[in-house]
Order: C-alpha cells, then structure tokens, then sequence
C-alpha cells in the first residue's frame, strides 16, 4: 500500500495522510453517491419528461449535504484513531457490493413502476 498523500507531523518527519485504500473507499463512496443520484434523475427524465423534472429530483437537501458531511467527517475521524479498520478490503468490497445489488433492486423497481414512481409522499 502506497500512500498518495503525506503531511509533516510536528516533529519535522513526513506522515501518510491519506493511505491508498482511504482515497479507493472515499472514491467509491463519492462515486456510488454521483451514480445514484444521476441515475434517478436521468430515470425521472426518461419517464416524466425533463419539463416535469427539476433539480428537486435529484434529492439533495440540506439535511442531506449534512449528513454527507457528517459521513466524512466520521470517515475520516476513523481512520486516524483507528487506521487498522480501513485496512481489511473484504469488508469495504462487500460494502460495494451490496451498494451495487440495492441499486440495481431500486433501479428495476423504478423501470417497472415507470410512470407511477415518483418521489412524493
């Protein structure tokens, strides 16, 4: 594991900041969140047509910029008390893996429901 990202630490030498498995599970996560989100637009277009859709399809709030904030900051906070968790890649792998199967569940259930899914309640 190479690092990609060093700091000097106060006595001068130079830390890892951000280990290689860090930046691959941050990416994974940023890309897990761009797809889900691109993807119900995209899917909201395709079955309601862009002049029903607006930027509120995408279902980003505050409270949920919060929460995505809160989730690095507790990401982060892990992987400097408790660098050693972040290192067992079959737990994050799996994580992946079932981010994907819930997207691919929601996704077909979106096609089936077609024009009745929407995201009023």
């Amino acid at each position: 594991m190479k690092p990609f990202l060093y700091t000097l630490n106060q006595f001068g030498k130079m830390t890892e900041l951000v280990s290689h498995t860090a930046s691959r599970q941050l990416s994974q996560m940023f890309f897990a969140v761009l797809f889900f989100h691109g993807s119900e637009y995209l899917l909201a277009i395709i079955f309601h047509g862009k002049s029903n859709v607006t930027l509120k399809s995408l279902l980003i709030s505050q409270q949920y910029i919060l929460a995505m904030i809160l989730s690095i900051l507790e990401y982060l906070l892990e992987l400097y008390f408790f660098p050693e968790l972040k290192e067992h890649r079959w737990i994050s792998n799996f994580g992946l893996l079932m981010v994907v199967v819930g997207e691919v569940i929601r996704k077909l259930a979106i096609i089936t429901a077609g024009r009745a899914f929407t995201h009023l309640i």
